[in-house]
């Protein structure tokens, strides 16, 4: 056992160094899953891209702890900010699916937008789905 002991991270400790060694594939997992998710957090905007790069930060996080009894600090940081961008994500979504069913100018723009891509209008699409409003 070292003097700072063997779960602690810091300068003058063997573990430090492991968990800042660019040669272990689970740092390069875990530094990959950090930039990730600090990625997915202004990627949010541009539809579901934020939440997709999430969860794969969430996802290579968890990957890159291994065997080891505790994730590496880059991992951490990776699965608190690819949750923020996941859920950051579903909340534009819906605030925009709420705004476009609220507000009745965003609506007919909608519409509009509807005739011109597909030739039928958003209303006409909800009715054969079966929604009326």
């Amino acid at each position: 056992m070292g003097e700072n002991g063997e779960d602690k991270y810091y300068y003058n400790n063997y573990n430090y160094n492991k968990a800042h060694n660019d040669l272990d594939k689970h740092v390069n997992m875990a530094s990959v899953a950090l930039v990730l998710g600090l990625i997915s957090i202004p990627f949010c905007f541009f539809m579901y891209t934020g939440i997709i790069l999430g969860g794969i930060a969430i996802t290579f996080a968890i990957l890159s702890k291994g065997t080891a009894k505790k994730l590496l600090p880059q991992a951490k940081k990776a699965i608190i900010y690819g949750s923020i961008g996941i859920v950051l994500g579903y909340g534009i979504i819906i605030s925009s699916v709420h705004t476009i069913m609220t507000d009745p100018g965003y609506y007919q723009q909608l519409n509009s937008f509807s005739e011109q891509y597909y030739g039928v209008s958003f209303d006409e699409m909800l009715k054969e789905v079966g929604i009326t409003k």
